[in-house]
């Protein structure tokens, strides 16, 4: 049994989440072979809340090799207004609409229910160049369809862009850095991101870039197998209300280890 935990806050937009991934894993590969050293499959409840929206359903987790990692989720989820304009729910008329914060609100806000489902591909590898120092690539493409409210167009909380009631949101995140080992049970990694969300129904780009540093530690006690703290800068180089503007991003990760069932 093990329990995945994160809580991410957020500037530029505003907000946080916290999500928590409680799941059934069984290693499926050899620890000593390259290929396939962390292999597994698992699957759980997952959940995300934030001041403005709850989502929770289950997943299904697929690593068939040390570099790939498949991931599938069905959730529903909920979005509220909580008296701050942009917060909550807004009907739109359109892709084009305006969806400053002065163009949506407090008053406008509301409530809808709706469910998504999404499905990614993680590719990942490290090369190790001296001793206690490797080169880190990962990269994730994933697709969510995503089915919110009664009106034909609104505002996306979670994707932070607009989506016909119907839609799909295409994502690609990656990352390349560095990682040192600063101590038996610590790393640190540090290096540049790259994020892109697409919604092919309107042709909207949305991208983002900047660095990310990472401190790491393995085995805190028996039953936190990792803890790790992080902050992600950067700016936006394509957005629809946010372009040339600057984000930045921190949160903690606990991997809890909860023994054997």
């Amino acid at each position: 049994a093990v329990l995945h935990e994160q809580l991410v806050m957020l500037l530029n937009p505003m907000g946080a989440e916290h999500r928590l991934d409680l799941g059934i894993r069984s290693e499926l590969g050899d620890p000593d072979d390259l290929f396939t050293s962390g292999a597994h499959v698992e699957g759980g409840i997952s959940t995300a809340i934030s001041p403005v929206y709850a989502i929770g359903g289950g997943y299904l987790e697929v690593a068939p090799l040390s570099f790939l990692v498949l991931r599938g989720e069905i959730v529903g989820a909920t979005v509220w207004p909580i008296g701050m304009s942009g917060a909550g729910h807004y009907a739109l008329g359109g892709y084009g609409s305006d969806v400053h914060p002065q163009a949506l609100p407090a008053e406008d806000a509301g409530t809808a229910s709706g469910w998504l489902a999404t499905v990614s591909a993680t590719l990942q590898g490290a090369l190790e160049l001296s001793t206690g120092v490797r080169l880190l690539l990962v990269s994730e493409l994933g697709l969510t369809r995503a089915v919110m409210g009664e009106a034909p167009f609104y505002y996306s909380m979670k994707h932070d862009l607009v989506l016909a009631r119907e839609d799909f949101v295409l994502t690609s995140s990656s990352f390349l850095g560095m990682e040192v080992r600063a101590a038996s049970d610590l790393v640190v990694r540090f290096g540049a991101y790259d994020d892109l969300r697409h919604v092919p129904g309107s042709g909207y780009v949305g991208h983002q870039l900047g660095p990310v540093v990472m401190l790491e530690w393995a085995h805190v006690t028996p039953e936190v197998g990792s803890l790790a703290l992080f902050v992600r800068g950067g700016g936006y180089t394509h957005h629809v209300t946010r372009e040339s503007e600057a984000t930045i991003l921190g949160g903690i990760a606990i991997d809890y280890e909860l023994g054997g069932l």
